[in-house]
């Protein structure tokens, strides 16, 4: 290859490099395309959404008091079973 040759590709690549910066900045310049959609995100029924999630919030506070008022007054029977023989446990105990 001679220099010439060498030189013309050069510059080739150094104008085409500077004509996508020169796009690239009047891209950013002019911002994004006015013709593209607008993404509308929205909850089909807000409103009964809500609705069921305070009534399942209820419905949980209920259970929660009942708990409570079943740990407060009431009497639990407890059954307490032994422990496998075959963990680790048992060299921890010997």
């Amino acid at each position: 290859m001679t220099s010439a040759y060498q030189h013309q590709g050069s510059r080739f690549l150094r104008t085409l490099w500077i004509g996508i910066v020169a796009l690239t900045c009047l891209r950013v310049w002019l911002g994004p395309e006015q013709n593209t959609p607008a993404a509308m995100a929205q909850i089909p029924d807000s409103a009964l959404q809500r609705k069921h999630m305070v009534d399942e919030l209820r419905q949980m506070n209920q259970a929660l008091q009942e708990i409570q008022q079943t740990l407060k007054t009431g009497t639990l029977k407890v059954r307490v079973e032994g422990a496998d023989n075959t963990g680790t446990d048992n060299k921890r105990r010997g």
